[in-house]
């Protein structure tokens, strides 16, 4: 199969590259190669055997360009956005050009070269926030951050051109994920590197927020299981993890990085902070099988590469702290 990875080079992306090319599919990647991509990312010889363009997808002529030299293209999967949600508070604009207008790009493109399945990788953010219970993906959306809802549209427009030009289309909506190569700025490497710089680890408003984690590579194989699928039973699909307060979950980094919880410091909570998301994952596991999450020690693995990668640390943090 030939497989067009968009942000191919980012966190969820890269991981997807490595086990789509393992599994012995063609790969071609398309990434604009903004602050959260790494050319680092993907091991030499992965890199070697795939197709690459520097590409922002919200550049309709380019795009269209580019997935034209990629001949016999088969499944479109899309990790291209702006994802970090305080930047999306500070500025909405470039979450609109990334995250919708790349979106539409990539369905215009679909609409008018039928036979490509297309896959839009969201987020649990879409739901908004819930304070019992899980969202089934029957639940109603109700975003409530510029990024969750610059994701929110994405989708909308992708069921739109399903139903009206029935296209291939597939959405996932994940928890939040960790691991090894993600960006500086968020929360996990965030608190690895201030401890490792001896520096207070900051934490919004009492750190009463819940969020489910699941593992980086975890979440690259359930997306590859629906790619690989020729008889999908639903268009949309829940992704869960590991349920968290962000306070345990900064205190376990802690513990396993042997400091004691003196460092951290409560700031100002995030405007308009969502306290608590769940997803029910029953309709993906009872298709593709139960994912099975190891948090303890898959933050123990993830710590262990942000110690043994300081350069790529550096460089994350250089790109994104001014």
């Amino acid at each position: 199969m030939h497989i067009v990875v968009t942000g191919g080079y980012g966190f969820i992306g890269s991981s997807f590259v490595a086990l789509a090319t393992a599994a012995g599919h063609k790969v071609s990647i398309i990434d604009n190669m903004t602050y959260a991509a790494d050319f680092a990312n993907i091991k030499e010889d992965i890199a070697n055997s795939c197709n690459f363009e520097a590409l922002d997808i919200s550049e309709h002529d380019k795009l269209f360009a580019c997935l034209n030299r990629l001949s016999g293209i088969d499944y479109i999967v899309n990790f291209a956005a702006e994802s970090h949600v305080d930047r999306s508070i500070v500025d909405g604009k470039p979450f609109v050009q990334s995250n919708i207008l790349g979106v539409v790009n990539l369905l215009e493109y679909i609409k008018n070269c039928r036979g490509i399945r297309f896959l839009q990788v969201s987020t649990d953010e879409v739901y908004g926030s819930i304070s019992m219970g899980s969202w089934k993906e029957s639940s109603t959306i109700d975003p409530r951050s510029p990024y969750s809802a610059s994701k929110a549209s994405a989708e909308l427009f992708c069921a739109a051109y399903r139903n009206t030009h029935q296209l291939q289309v597939t959405i996932t909506r994940c928890a939040n994920n960790f691991g090894p190569k993600q960006s500086a700025e968020k929360l996990i490497p965030t608190v690895i590197r201030n401890v490792l710089a001896d520096k207070p680890v900051p934490v919004f408003g009492g750190g009463t927020n819940v969020r489910e984690w699941i593992y980086v590579d975890d979440h690259a194989a359930a997306l590859l299981k629906i790619v690989e699928s020729r008889n999908l039973q639903h268009h949309i699909y829940n992704i869960g993890g590991e349920a968290h307060t962000n306070i345990n979950l900064v205190k376990s980094i802690l513990e396993l990085m042997g400091k004691n919880e003196d460092c951290i410091e409560f700031v100002a909570d995030r405007p308009g902070h969502d306290f608590r998301y769940s997803v029910d994952s029953s309709l993906y596991e009872t298709e593709f099988g139960t994912i099975k999450h190891k948090l303890h020690i898959n933050l123990k693995n993830t710590i262990s590469w942000y110690v043994t990668n300081l350069d790529w640390l550096r460089r994350s943090e250089s790109r994104v702290i001014s």
